[in-house]
């Protein structure tokens, strides 16, 4: 791996860091930018991704854009009008690819390479996900309702999907939807990190043909028990039902059955097109990861009840 690489690779490492540290939201911003533009290296590293490279440049510039131009009015003018706020929201979903500005995820996605998926689906999302839980505070109706569309969308464009990345892109447009769910109920951070912590290690047992691996991580990402995901999903659906949301409830949990489908096509596919499967050290931490997770989503949940029974 040449010096070049590394030091774009650090771009979008270190552009979570400075969004996040920040107290300015123009620092954020470019904390923002600093990680695409350390992205599109890497995404035209692999000749065949220069078109899906241009789109996701285009489309992430317009996000940008957006976002540069309602931050303007709602936190330097002071502006707040309801315009503002649902155009800001609208450059969000651009950038991270939920509803309804989750048009580009999937064409592009499927184009790009393992690494260039492991750091658009993965670390960048960092950066405007808590960016957006700073200075969305009093807009969680419209948040709910966009996480719930993104979880329905997602769960209907993976349904037809016979490519694992594009799979994958429409697994992302779901988990985004959950991970907006746990943001209005104030534990996104656990989910966000879990969601990409398990996203990563699936790329990188692709790209090293870790089919072991990559079947359990397929299982996690599906959210059947007793694994990291399912943990979360069944906290969020929790905290619905304590707030009497039984219509979003029930419609979050027809998509998820409905997202389980296309997540066990794909693991018997895997599965049954491979006769030897080997226990390897990746694999043996990763269940360890994911059992670990169990047991301190488990505490959370119990922290929660003290504190609603005491």
């Amino acid at each position: 791996m040449n010096s070049s690489l590394l030091l774009f690779i650090f771009m979008v490492l270190i552009s979570p860091i400075i969004s996040l540290s920040s107290v300015d939201w123009v620092i954020s911003w470019l904390g923002m930018e600093v990680g695409m533009f350390g992205l599109i290296p890497l995404l035209l590293f692999k000749s065949s991704s220069k078109e899906s490279a241009m789109k996701y440049f285009l489309i992430q510039s317009l996000s940008s854009a957006l976002m540069l131009i309602s931050g303007i009015f709602l936190f330097e003018i002071l502006f707040s009008i309801e315009f503002y706020n649902l155009l800001f929201l609208l450059s969000m979903s651009i950038k991270l690819g939920f509803f309804p500005g989750h048009f580009w995820v999937i064409s592009i996605i499927e184009n790009l390479s393992v690494l260039s998926n492991t750091f658009v689906l993965g670390p960048l999302k960092i950066a405007p996900f808590g960016f957006l839980s700073l200075v969305i505070s009093n807009n969680n109706n419209m948040l709910m309702i966009l996480g719930l569309f993104s979880v329905i969308v997602g769960a209907m464009l993976g349904f037809n999907q016979t490519n694992i990345r594009a799979m994958l892109g429409a697994s992302s447009i779901s988990h985004s939807g959950w991970i907006i769910m746990s943001l209005c109920f104030g534990f996104m951070w656990y989910y966000l990190m879990s969601y990409i912590l398990i996203l990563m290690i699936t790329f990188i047992s692709m790209k090293n043909f870790e089919f072991f691996t990559s079947l359990i991580c397929i299982i996690s990402l599906s959210g059947l028990p007793p694994f990291l995901m399912f943990i979360l999903k069944m906290k969020v659906l929790y905290f619905l039902l304590l707030s009497l949301e039984y219509l979003i409830l029930f419609i979050l949990i027809v998509s998820s059955v409905i997202s389980l489908y296309y997540y066990l096509k794909f693991f018997y596919s895997i599965y049954l097109n491979q006769k030897k499967f080997s226990s390897t050290l990746m694999f043996i931490i990763f269940s360890l990861l994911n059992f670990l997770g169990i047991s301190l989503v488990v505490c959370l949940f119990f922290e929660s009840w003290m504190a609603m029974n005491f």
